[in-house]
């Protein structure tokens, strides 16, 4: 968007209601709407104008007025230079895009070359979903000779941009014809007048057709003055000419208070340069002049040898007129310098003579080759002419004397030396020689050379047929950069001709001097647009001596302008305190009071709740219009973020004041609000008062202490031993080893158990318990018996076994072998396929050892472990056993880590004799399934508990108890497995089914209260609430299981234990098994058993059918036909909308105030369900939670996700011009395929997102390759690359946004997953998996390197070392009190830490393999990256 139409200080038409009462409600506002800084951006300005500078901006009222009456009628929007006409222009052309056929073009015409490039540069960046075209002279169009041609140039272009004069043309000959143009822009249509190209196009095709009854083209006219000259009947010429009518915005009372940027006018007297006489350059010029030789011109003599008849006529009038080319030239040479002279003074002319004559003679050849645009032979006539003029060779060319310049000149210096600091100015004249020669002598001049920073700006042209004047021979081609300069400030004064008066991009200015009159009322307003920054100063230059008649005239008709807003002001004025207004609205329940006096207010602060948006204005808009009688009424607009339903409304009554119509708008529009629930019963907004939101007074997310007192674990057992009263006997087979042994319980086992006991580092069982079934009564104690007996084998030399009912029982097949006691070896116990039972010393008979092998001798000393006592002693004959002592681990549910010591090469670890021993009854594997009982009965206390949790809170999902007993699990309980990845799954699909529920139940709550309303129920805060209200927390297993303090559990004793204990926990813990079970649920039935879960435990929601939820979204979107700009969007896509309104919705940023929504609502919607595909993903692979999280965390961030977007792209033909043969004609390049990338088919209306996609653009190109290898190739994930393309949040947001609209669109989760995978993402993750690429953070990298050292990143901006400048950044990194290092170049606060870490992290990882250690070993190392798929 171009600075000129988007800076308005100076504009009479305001943007806001504004008054005294609310300037502490803007500062608030601001304070709340802050922008990220490494954006970049700025604050949203608290003032209600158009100010100068950059802003984020948004389409103010009175451009949305102007955009409305053009879609009404054909308009000449006449505002003020800086007031946003081109933007009205660009809202309109978006409009005309969405609605004109695929064959008709919109046509921006504008007078000059310069202005067309400035305009195309703006709609190019405003408008990326078309393609742009700016045509030009230059471009050879005027030799444009065939309709094919001008087709393909014009192939699948949409906006042309040219000079009037060239469509003109175009249709004259046939080559464009007006049914294919929907739209003409005129810009400066001022100029529409008499025999102008514009008038003419409207004369000749226009009108005509319009005539016929046939379509014609809808007209939108722009300018600053609608009247070329100070007759105002000009104007009804114009408006019929472009068969529109004038339109200027509705001024608001408060709009008119805040015009303070109009310029004081003001006039520097001067005295003039009558009686000086010429210098003698001047003067010396005048006589060759006036003796120039008429016969010997060359045009002359060529006349005299034409005896034709219209050869004689040519030659008779000019011996009457003296009109040679020739001639001419030297006329306006010497009228030139004569007028410098009386300007600018004696050293100005004689500089411009000397150099005029000299570039002129040093580019003549007067061999004949032609340097100008004029014949050899004019060319030796000029030159032999300009030889005899005296130039004045003792003047200091390099220095300006002060006495040698005019008055006029001097008043000029000493006005500009006046200036402040941050000072910059236009001085305008008339003549392109007057530009060149003033910028010479202020940039010489002693008192300004080292002041000013100078530069100079006349109009160019690039026509073939334009010839170039003599008096014009002075070198300005210097101008070519003087106005991007001066926009950036690099100058600050431009010397102009009238060329910058319309149109041209260019900042306000602190001062404007009209060195020469202006030429007319036109002229005049123009140059006074462009002095707009506050306390700006308009000097008009003014001769004393002047005749003052018909200039009085013209400074009249100035001056009425000033007096009639002035005028105006002060009757608005009047009648705002002459009229009352009085209207309220009281709520019952609250006595809460809306009235016209703080209805204003009260919607201020409702849009300062909506969330912030960068390039969005938050604000309301009013607009006030005219009603019957002299009254008006007044309409406001809710920034695009609130639901349409209640975005618009009107006031109910008609005013007199303007203020208080604003207030009644102001009134119905809050009213409407409260009533769609959008407002609460205190007249507030809901983000932190409302009964949705779970009647939070204070916060917008509830808070909980983070340990909180929770019901102990719930013992099962004791729920056992009471159904032992009146058991219903049920037995399990369990297989331990090749044992088989039936469980006999009171209560079923509902379903099989399988799981590993872990006996050493080298011997695991796995344990197999099935289904229950019942069991006699009768062999009761018989099998209690038994039980008892297998535990004094396996524990009673620790503790002691009482004789009374236990609450498992065990029994076995054969129960001959439970016979407790000992017995001395026989030579039978010697056969190796006995088995034996523990093995004892008689003389340390407390002592079990497992026996291994029987040795018919003892074995030689240097190959036993631990030999005994005396054991060289006893004969080398006599028999031994080989054993291995009983370990005194209880613990067999874990794996045992192997150790770092080394395996002895001893074979045996124990020998002892077999005549000092005895053997116990009982064989060592019933031993061995004894000591195992402790970890059966846990894993059997857990299985209970899952399906007592399954059978009561969770009866309705009937959930698998293997998923349940993990996710009842906390890490600290140290079982096998723990609920972190189901947690993990079950955190997205909490986020996927809430957000689906909200945003269908609430359809008028934009994104903000969305958010909120989901961030409160997922929050641990509520989630850890709804572990304690439903009762889970009892069953959450938070203890270690500890082996070596297991007792028998006898059933007396548990029916004593109480039940009512307390415990702390974590809420993170509750909350985290909340989401494990919703995890469960989602693995073992899917998102229909989730809900299920969901209902369990958070009751106050309403959980339906997600299908239930998609159709009341999908019927919820309106029936529109899909604009034609977003047609190949669906071919890009791959996938065509039933409801084109969700594609549409999809792609409209914020900013687009003229669509119907904004993507925001899609976006919310889209998160969840893009993250949520993503973990489905991951869930198919065999990751932990940790790499799920990184992993996820790697796919969906902003920046990966804006890459992307920036990857993504369809093709269109384009042929551009590639150049113009020697005779001018144009040449057409080869036809080639245009780039149209997803980010272009976002609609948006802001100029600052314009500029960011051009910057976004050259960083991605510049980074793009070195991105693509890492990604394709590389070993680590390109953060630190990511980060420095600097991609935006609304790239990622589009993305996100256009998976909601395909799932609420098709129902298919599958349809998404297809567009994920064209996106490149789910390629890419296949990527990180299979190559094992690192993604680790090289932050997150760093942090564990540091190990508990703080690691402190110090970041500094400095001015950039590069020769555009700018800003840079530095970040040093410290771990602990070490200083590592410091790198410079970042682009952004994060790019530069991201890169310092990195950096970091191959200094300390390069200090004894740590990296390696910490990162290439750990099992949940990171993985990660693919080639970007766009099939």
């Amino acid at each position: 968007m171009a600075m000129s139409d988007i800076e308005g200080g100076n504009s009479p038409v305001a943007k806001t209601f504004d008054n005294n009462d609310l300037n502490h409600l803007a500062s608030e506002i601001v304070e709340e709407l802050k922008l990220d800084d490494a954006s970049g951006s700025k604050p949203i300005d608290s003032h209600l104008t158009l100010s100068d500078g950059t802003r984020n901006f948004q389409a103010r009222s009175y451009q949305i007025e102007m955009l409305e009456e053009s879609l009404q009628r054909n308009i000449i929007v006449a505002m003020d230079t800086g007031s946003g006409k081109t933007h009205i222009a660009i809202m309109r052309m978006l409009h005309d895009l969405e609605q004109l056929s695929p064959t008709q073009m919109i046509w921006f015409l504008a007078p000059t070359v310069a202005l067309c490039q400035q305009q195309y540069e703006t709609i190019e960046a405003q408008i990326s979903s078309v393609q742009v075209k700016f045509l030009s002279g230059a471009d050879g169009v005027d030799r444009w000779t065939s309709q094919q041609l001008w087709d393909d140039v014009l192939k699948n272009t949409r906006i042309i941009v040219c000079t009037y004069q060239i469509l003109q043309d175009a249709m004259t000959h046939g080559f464009v014809r007006v049914e294919s143009i929907g739209l003409i822009v005129f810009d400066e249509a001022h100029n529409c007048v008499g025999k102008h190209a514009g008038a003419k196009i409207m004369s000749t095709f226009y009108h005509p057709r319009k005539a016929q009854g046939l379509p014609v083209p809808h007209i939108l006219g722009l300018t600053a003055s609608p009247v070329m000259r100070s007759n105002m009947t000009s104007l009804g010429k114009i408006e019929q000419t472009l068969d529109s009518i004038c339109r200027t915005p509705t001024k608001h009372r408060a709009e008119l208070r805040l015009q303070v940027n109009r310029p004081v006018l003001s006039h520097i007297y001067f005295q003039g340069m009558q009686g000086v006489p010429n210098t003698k350059s001047v003067q010396a010029l005048s006589r060759i002049y006036a003796g120039l030789d008429i016969e010997a011109d060359p045009f002359m003599k060529h006349l005299r040898k034409d005896k034709s008849k219209n050869g004689l006529a040519k030659l008779e009038k000019v011996l009457r007129n003296r009109k040679t080319y020739s001639q001419d030239q030297m006329k306006a040479f010497h009228a030139t310098s004569v007028r410098i002279q009386t300007e600018l003074g004696a050293w100005a002319a004689d500089y411009y003579i000397l150099q005029v004559i000299t570039n002129f003679l040093k580019f003549s050849d007067l061999n004949g080759r032609q340097a100008t645009d004029i014949s050899s032979a004019e060319q030796k006539y000029l030159a032999e002419a300009l030889e005899k003029v005296t130039l004045n060779t003792s003047i200091k060319w390099d220095e300006v004397e002060s006495t040698s310049l005019s008055d006029k000149a001097t008043k000029l210096i000493e006005c500009l030396l006046q200036q402040q600091a941050g000072f910059s100015g236009i001085v305008f004249v008339q003549e392109r020689a007057m530009v060149a020669v003033l910028c010479n002598i202020l940039s010489l001049h002693p008192a300004t050379k080292s002041i000013f920073r100078l530069g100079m700006m006349v109009g160019t042209s690039v026509s073939a047929k334009r010839t170039r004047n003599l008096s014009e021979l002075i070198e300005v081609n210097c101008q070519n950069d003087s106005l991007s300069l001066f926009r950036s400030g690099a100058i600050d004064l431009i010397i102009a001709t009238s060329v910058l008066e319309e149109g041209l991009d260019i900042k306000a200015c602190n001062m404007v001097v009209c060195f020469q009159k202006p030429a007319n009322l036109k002229s005049f307003v123009q140059r006074r647009g462009r002095a707009r920054h506050r306390q700006s100063k308009l000097l008009l230059m003014v001769e004393q001596q002047e005749k003052l008649s018909d200039w009085v005239t013209l400074e009249q008709e100035m001056k009425n302008i000033y007096e009639d807003e002035t005028r105006a002001l002060n009757e608005f004025l009047e009648v705002e305190d002459s009229e009352e207004a009085t209207r309220e609205y009281r709520v019952e329940a609250t006595k809460a009071v809306l009235d016209l006096d703080n209805a204003v207010q009260h919607l201020y602060h409702f849009c300062a709740t909506l969330p912030p948006s960068p390039y969005v204005d938050l604000r309301p808009e009013f607009i006030v219009s005219d009603a019957d009688h002299k009254l008006v009424r007044a309409r406001v607009y809710l920034p695009v973020s609130v639901d349409k339903a209640v975005r618009v409304a009107g006031s109910r009554s008609s005013w007199m004041s303007e203020k208080n119509a604003i207030k009644d708008a102001a009134f119905e529009a809050y009213l409407a609000l409260y009533h769609a629930g959008l407002v609460n019963d205190n007249m507030l907004p809901l983000l932190r008062h409302d009964d949705a939101t779970d009647n939070l007074l204070t916060s917008a997310v509830e808070e909980r202490a983070s340990i909180i007192s929770v019901d102990e674990q719930r013992n099962p057992w004791i729920d056992v031993a009471s159904a032992w009263i009146n058991p219903n006997l049920q037995h399990s087979t369990m297989y331990f080893n090749d044992i088989a042994i039936s469980i006999v319980l009171p209560v079923p086992i509902l379903t099989s158990l399988n799981f590993q006991l872990y006996w050493d580092s080298q011997t695991e069982f796995s344990v197999s318990i099935a289904e229950s079934h019942s069991f006699p009564a009768a062999n009761i104690i018989e099998s209690l018996n038994e039980t008892l007996t297998i535990l004094k084998a396996a524990f009673g030399h620790r503790f002691s076994i009482n004789q009374k009912p236990t609450v498992a029982i065990f029994t076995f097949q054969d129960s001959t072998v439970l016979k407790l006691g000992q017995q001395p070896v026989n030579d039978g116990m010697l056969d190796q396929s006995i088995e034996l039972g523990l093995i004892r010393h008689t003389s340390k008979s407390d002592i079990g050892y497992i026996p291994k092998s029987c040795l018919r001798a003892k074995p030689p000393r240097d190959l036993v472990q631990h030999p005994y006592e005396g054991y060289d002693t006893l004969h080398n004959d006599t028999p031994h056993f080989s054993v291995i002592r009983l370990p005194k681990r209880a613990d067999f549910l874990h794996r045992i880590l192997p150790g770092n010591d080394k395996p002895s090469r001893k074979p045996h670890s124990v020998v002892l004799p077999i005549t000092e021993c005895t053997v116990d009854a009982v064989a060592f594997k019933y031993v061995q399934f004894g000591l195992m009982i402790p970890s059966i009965m846990r894993q059997i206390e857990i299985h209970l508990l899952a399906s007592l949790l399954s059978s009561t809170i969770l009866s309705d999902a009937q959930l698998s108890l293997d998923l349940v007993v993990s996710a009842i699990s906390a890490s600290s309980a140290q079982e096998t497995g723990n609920y972190q990845r189901l947690e993990f799954i079950g955190d997205s699909v909490l986020k996927f089914c809430t957000s689906v529920q909200i945003i269908a139940q609430f359809p008028l709550w934009h994104q903000g209260y969305l958010s909120a309303k989901k961030d409160r129920i997922i929050s641990n805060a509520r989630l850890s609430r709804a572990a304690v209200e439903s009762g889970l927390a009892q069953f959450i297993v938070t203890k270690a299981f500890t082996g070596s303090k297991w007792r028998p559990l006898y059933v007396d004793e548990l029916l004593e234990k109480p039940r009512d204990g307390k415990r702390e926990m974590s809420t993170k813990t509750l909350a985290d098994v909340v989401e494990a079970l919703v995890g469960v649920a989602m693995v073992d039935g899917g998102i229909d058993k989730s809900l299920l879960c969901l209902q369990a435990f958070l009751p106050d929601q309403e959980w339906q059918p997600l299908e239930t939820r998609r159709l009341y979204l999908y019927h919820l979107a309106p029936d529109l036909p899909l604009p034609p700009v977003l047609e190949s969007l669906e071919s890009l896509l791959g996938y065509i909308f039933a409801k084109k309104a969700l594609l549409i919705e999809a792609m409209s940023h914020p900013s687009y105030t003229i669509g119907t929504c904004s993507y925001e609502r899609l976006e919310f919607l889209g998160d969840s369900i893009l993250d949520f595909i993503i973990v489905e993903a991951l869930r198919k692979y065999d990751l932990s939670h940790v790499q799920m999280h990184r992993l996820r965390t790697a796919l969906v961030n902003a920046e990966f996700l804006g890459f992307v977007c920036m990857e993504l792209a369809i093709e269109q033909e384009r042929i551009d011009i590639a150049g113009t043969t020697p005779n001018g004609t144009g040449i057409l390049g080869p036809s080639k395929m245009a780039r149209m990338p997803l980010w272009a088919f976002m609609r948006h209306q802001s100029p600052e997102i314009s500029k960011v996609h051009v910057a976004t653009i050259a960083r991605y190109n510049q980074f793009r390759d070195a991105i693509v290898s890492a990604m394709e190739t590389g070993v680590a994930y390109p953060w630190a690359l990511l980060a420095r393309v600097q991609i935006m949040k609304f790239y990622s947001d589009l993305v996100e946004s256009l998976v909601a609209a395909l799932w609420i669109d098709s129902g298919s989760f599958a349809v998404c997953e297809r567009f994920v995978e064209k996106l490149g993402i789910l390629p890419y993750l296949r990527r990180l998996l299979g190559d094992n690429v690192d993604v680790w953070h090289p932050k997150e990298k760093l942090g564990l390197l540091a190990v508990e050292k703080p690691v402190k990143y110090t970041v500094e901006e400095r001015p950039s070392t590069l020769p555009a400048g700018g800003k840079e950044f530095a970040c040093s990194v410290t771990v602990g009190d070490e200083f590592i290092l410091l790198i410079d170049g970042g682009v952004s606060k994060e790019e530069v830490m991201t890169k310092a870490a990195d950096a970091a992290v191959e200094i300390m990882g390069a200090r004894g393999g740590e990296s390696t250690e910490i990162f290439g070993d750990r099992d949940d190392r990171d993985v990660g990256c693919l080639r970007l798929y766009n099939p």
